[in-house]
């Protein structure tokens, strides 16, 4: 079963729904997952999260192909962004090392979580990421301002997903046969 886009933002959601630090819902000031371009992941709170809370954005991932064992792998570069609020004006510093601490633990909690699904045959990651070393986990801190100011942890890390080309192009009924025409 190919996976798409939609199935990795739909795996994030629910992950989101059912972690008892987010129970993100679609109700309004309730929503604490949504998926944002790069240059939009830092940005745009007042609409989008719960007041005061956490917040997890998934970054737009980039893909490779590559071939393995005559069969084509689709490799996902995913990105998530854990963030916590902090007051600025009633806060310390301290204050903004306890939101990044608490957002790096959700962020380490669903990396923990999503190796769990893989060993457990998950058909997002299809075993791509029994080993957390497959993941390939590159991680950075951040100060998110908006309605709010929010301490966040980006991750960005590795999967692969089996994507079967049809090489006679059966897949899709093509007007033109298939074939593209050449002089």
């Amino acid at each position: 079963m190919a996976q798409y886009l939609s199935n990795i933002a739909d795996y994030y959601k629910y992950l989101c729904e059912q972690h008892p630090l987010l129970l993100h819902s679609n109700t309004s000031g309730a929503r604490v997952f949504e998926v944002k371009a790069y240059e939009q992941a830092f940005s745009d709170f007042r609409t989008a999260i719960k007041p005061k809370d956490y917040f997890v954005r998934m970054i737009l991932p980039t893909m490779t192909m590559r071939s393995q064992q005559m069969q084509a792998v689709k490799n996902y570069q995913v990105g998530l962004v854990f963030g916590k609020f902090y007051s600025r004006r009633e806060g310390s510093s301290t204050d903004l090392l306890n939101a990044y601490t608490d957002a790096e633990k959700l962020a380490d909690s669903f990396i923990t979580r999503m190796v769990a699904d893989s060993r457990n045959g998950h058909p997002l990651f299809f075993g791509s990421i029994d080993v957390v070393d497959n993941l390939k986990v590159q991680g950075d801190f951040w100060q998110a301002e908006g309605d709010g100011s929010y301490g966040a942890v980006m991750y960005l890390f590795d999967f692969s997903t089996f994507r079967g080309l049809d090489a006679d192009c059966s897949d899709v009924v093509w007007l033109d046969g298939g074939l593209t025409p050449y002089p």
